[in-house]
């Protein structure tokens, strides 16, 4: 099955371009090892060093991506040990960082008043503790209620500017989404594909559903990067799959 060995995936049959970094795919990852050893071997008859990094050839785009963003990638580049899971990145929107916000702030709500009401159930004597044991615990209750009141009203302050954040960045991607539904339509996404298609000596109508799909997304994802120049792969992950929907979401 075609592998990229950058984010260590495999796709079906008939995909060579990476959808998550645009990379090219190596017929397997069987194929991807073979590569990197023989440059590995070429390497060390150059007289290259066992440490530093040798990448195939055809992953050198990838290498360069990782020397600009200041971090070259480490050995054993595009590889894990059995059983590592592959990291996985998700935007998450600020309106639900809000959400999650209120309910931290909540929850320490009711754990102060909690805590404040034990205290005072135990200095009144309505609990059975009595004697030194009596004063400490209803202490740490106090203790325990105050600095949980503070994390909250601490919190709904934080929540409050993330609330406004959260407004911004909603009309913020509204207003990208409905720029590129007015720029390029449903129709005008296929007939690109099937241009390059035609290009590449391929006919769109024999892609599965699944690698039309993907082409459909690395289109609008490039369209994204390239027209508005947008540095958070992540958040053009989130408006390729709105805008993706609301293209596509019917069929």
């Amino acid at each position: 099955m075609p592998y990229c060995p950058k984010c260590d995936m495999e796709f079906i049959e008939g995909i060579t371009i990476c959808s998550d970094c645009g990379g090219p795919l190596y017929e397997s990852e069987e194929a991807w090892n073979a590569a990197r050893k023989k440059e590995r071997e070429a390497a060390l008859r150059q007289g290259t060093g066992p440490d530093q990094n040798v990448f195939p050839a055809s992953d050198e785009a990838g290498r360069q991506q990782a020397e600009a963003a200041g971090a070259a990638e480490p050995e054993g580049f595009g590889q894990r040990s059995k059983g590592e899971l592959p990291v996985s990145t998700v935007y998450v929107k600020k309106s639900e960082r809000y959400e999650d916000m209120k309910s931290s702030a909540s929850a320490f709500l009711l754990m102060g008043c909690a805590a404040l009401a034990a205290a005072l159930l135990c200095i009144a004597g309505i609990l059975p503790i009595s004697g030194t044991t009596q004063i400490i615990f209803s202490l740490v209750l106090a203790v325990m209620g105050l600095v949980c009141l503070i994390v909250c009203i601490k919190t709904r302050k934080e929540a409050a500017v993330m609330q406004k954040e959260a407004a911004e960045e909603t009309a913020a991607t509204e207003k990208l989404i409905t720029w590129f539904l007015r720029a390029h339509s449903a129709d005008a996404i296929d007939q690109k594909l099937a241009e390059e298609a035609l290009a590449a000596g391929d006919d769109l109508r024999e892609y599965t559903p699944e690698e039309l799909s993907l082409k459909r997304y690395g289109l609008i994802q490039d369209y994204l990067i390239t027209e508005k120049d947008l540095p958070d792969q992540t958040y053009v992950d989130l408006l390729c799959e709105e805008i993706y929907n609301r293209m596509f979401g019917q069929e």
